[in-house]
């Protein structure tokens, strides 16, 4: 009785057993011994190829728990470049805020300072306004002179155009209209310059 194994992926040692163990059963041909000796060859066999895959499996494993650690490895470094990426733009965003809310502060600044220039163009204007009434009705001579009617139109122009610049529509309509109307008083106030030249000449 032959027993077919496949001897060349065993151990040498494990081969050589194998060799005797078959040797020895071929002569002693008959009896419960030779039947012995040829399971205790299976047994031995079968032991060796469990070892085999057992091996075969532990090294996939092996393989396995490297790619793991490697690709784990690999992930704990993007999280850590993610994390410090985040933080960099984190940074970035409060600067940005920052810089928002002083740019806010000194529009409302600059907002209030030209207001405050309006209101102050707008008291001359009612101021030479006044003047020119009064002085109407009495004489024909004007107190306030031309020039600063012209500098408060061009300030009022001047403020139109700021106010227009940063979008606030009311407050530029309104600077317009007092430089109209001061455009307007210098044209008549030049008119009663030549009415009263005309006068004086008569």
């Amino acid at each position: 009785m032959t027993v077919a194994i496949t001897i060349s992926q065993a151990p040498a040692e494990t081969v050589e057993i194998l060799r005797f163990l078959h040797r020895f059963a071929d002569l002693m041909s008959n009896g419960n011994n030779s039947e012995n000796l040829l399971r205790a060859a299976q047994l031995l066999e079968a032991q060796t190829d469990q070892v085999e895959e057992a091996s075969e499996l532990l090294s996939i494993e092996r393989a396995r728990g490297d790619a793991n650690l490697e690709l784990r490895t690999a992930l704990e470094g993007k999280a850590a470049a993610l994390e410090s990426e985040m933080a960099a733009l984190k940074s970035q965003l409060s600067e940005a805020e920052l810089k928002l809310s002083e740019l806010t502060l000194e529009a409302e600044r600059k907002q209030g300072e030209l207001l405050r220039r309006a209101e102050e163009a707008e008291a001359q204007l009612a101021a030479a306004r006044s003047d020119l009434a009064n002085k109407a009705r009495g004489d024909s001579h004007i107190l306030v002179p031309v020039t600063t009617l012209h500098r408060a139109k061009a300030q009022f122009e001047s403020l139109a155009c700021a106010f227009g610049k940063s979008g606030n529509i009311v407050s530029q309509v309104m600077c317009e209209a007092s430089a109209s109307n001061l455009d307007r008083v210098i044209v008549d106030a030049g008119a009663h310059e030549a009415e009263d030249r005309s006068r004086h000449a008569a």
